[in-house]
C-alpha cells in the first residue's frame, strides 16, 4: 500500500507532460543513435543506453532535492568544478585537437558541460544574498568575474560552443532577477563592442568554421564538408524519409560525428520532414512546460534557476539544429537527449530533475 501511495504521490507532484516528452526524446535518441552507429561498432549505442539509465536516476534524485539546497551549495560546487577544470587543462584527454575530457576508466567526463548548471546557480545565490542591491556596479563586476573565470578556462580547452552558450544564460538570469533594463542594455552593448576582439583569440580551425558558415563552398572537402553533407542528408529525406537504417548519407558514413553533432541530419534523412517536425513538436511542448513551471513558481530564486536551465536547453536545440541545416556555425553543441554523450545527457536530465523539483515545490505550496 505504501508503494502504491508513493507512486501516486510522485505522479501528483511531477509535471507528467514534461516527463512524457523527456521519455519520448530518450526513445527517439535511442532509435537514432542505433541507426547512426549501425554500420560501425555498437559501443556508442550501448554506452548511451547506460547514460540514459544513469541520467534518469540522477533526474529522480534531483527531483527529490529542494532546489534551494542546490542554490545554497552553489559556492562549493563552483570551487569544485573550477578545480576540476584546472585538472582538465593539465591532465585532460585530448580528442580531435581539444582537451576537454577526463578519463575515468572506460568513462570520459566533460566537466565544462556541468558549468551550464553550476554558473547559473552561483550567480543566483549571489543575487539572492545581496537582497535589494545585487546590481550595483561593484556587484555586477563580481558577477562578471564569477562568469569570466570559468569561461576563459573553457575557451582554453578549447570549447567555444559551451563558452558562448553560457553568456545568454547569464543575461536571462539578470533579467529575471529584476536588473534595470537600462543596465542590462549597457552590459549587452559592452559585450557587443568587445565581440570583434574575440576573433583574435580563436584557433585557426574555429576561424575556418566561421568562414565556412558564410560560404561552405570555400572548403568543400575540409571545414565545409560536414555542413554540406548534413544539408544533403536533410534535403534527401524529403517528406517521409528513406526509412530507418536506410539513410545513404548516414549509413555510408558521409556525415562525420553523425551520432553527436549531426544526429538531426540522420533523423531527417531517415524519417523526412515529418520526422523532423515531430521532434520539433516534442521540443516545443517540452519548452512550453518548462515556461509553465517558471511562471507558476512563486519565488525569484526558482524563477531564475528555471529560466536559466530552460534557456540552456532551448539554445542547444536552436544551435544544434541550426548548424545541421547551415544557419548556425558548427560549434560542437549537442542536441538535448538525442545526441550521444554521457556528460551532456547527465546535464540535461539533471536540469529536468531540477525543473521538476521547482514544480514539486509549487505543488506543495498550493496544497
Amino acid at each position: 500500500m505504501d508503494i502504491k501511495n508513493n507512486v501516486k504521490k510522485i505522479f501528483f507532484e511531477m509535471n507528467l507532460i514534461l516527463m512524457i516528452m523527456t521519455l519520448l526524446l530518450i526513445i527517439a535518441g535511442s532509435v537514432s543513435i542505433y541507426s547512426a552507429t549501425f554500420s560501425e561498432i555498437k559501443v556508442y549505442f550501448f554506452k548511451q543506453i547506460i547514460w540514459y539509465v544513469i541520467g534518469l536516476f540522477l533526474m529522480f534524485v534531483m527531483f527529490n532535492i529542494n532546489y534551494n539546497l542546490i542554490i545554497q551549495a552553489a559556492n562549493y560546487l563552483y570551487v569544485f568544478f573550477i578545480l576540476i577544470l584546472i585538472v582538465v587543462l593539465v591532465f585532460g584527454k585530448e580528442i580531435m585537437g581539444a582537451q576537454r575530457w577526463l578519463q575515468l576508466g572506460w568513462f570520459q567526463i566533460q566537466p565544462s558541460e556541468f558549468m551550464k548548471i553550476v554558473i547559473p546557480v552561483t550567480i543566483i545565490r549571489f543575487i539572492l544574498i545581496k537582497q535589494n542591491k545585487p546590481f550595483t556596479t561593484k556587484n555586477l563586476f563580481k558577477i562578471f568575474l564569477l562568469v569570466v573565470i570559468p569561461i576563459l578556462m573553457i575557451l582554453k580547452q578549447p570549447d567555444l560552443g559551451t563558452a558562448i552558450l553560457l553568456l545568454p544564460i547569464v543575461f536571462v538570469i539578470l533579467f529575471i532577477g529584476n536588473i534595470k533594463i537600462k543596465k542590462l542594455i549597457i552590459i549587452f552593448l559592452i559585450f557587443l563592442s568587445l565581440l570583434p576582439f574575440s576573433y583574435f583569440v580563436l584557433k585557426d580551425y574555429q576561424k575556418q568554421r566561421l568562414y565556412v558558415f558564410f560560404n561552405p563552398e570555400i572548403d568543400r572537402l575540409g571545414a565545409g564538408y560536414n555542413v554540406i553533407q548534413s544539408q544533403i542528408a536533410v534535403g534527401s529525406g524529403k517528406f517521409f524519409g528513406k526509412g530507418w537504417l536506410q539513410g545513404t548519407q548516414s549509413q555510408l558514413n558521409y556525415i562525420p560525428v553523425k551520432h553527436t553533432d549531426f544526429i538531426f541530419a540522420v533523423i531527417t534523412e531517415e524519417f523526412g520532414f515529418l520526422g523532423g517536425f515531430i521532434i520539433l513538436f516534442i521540443y516545443f511542448i517540452f519548452i512550453m512546460e518548462c515556461l509553465k513551471i517558471i511562471n507558476l513558481c512563486k519565488f525569484t530564486g526558482g524563477k531564475m534557476l528555471g529560466a536559466g536551465l530552460t534557456t540552456m536547453i532551448l539554445l542547444q536545440i536552436f544551435i544544434n539544429i541550426g548548424m545541421t541545416i547551415g544557419i548556425m556555425p558548427v560549434t560542437g553543441i549537442t542536441l538535448p537527449l538525442l545526441s550521444c554523450g554521457g556528460s551532456s545527457t547527465f546535464v540535461i536530465l539533471i536540469s529536468i530533475g531540477i525543473l521538476q523539483n521547482i514544480y514539486k515545490e509549487y505543488i506543495k505550496v498550493e496544497k
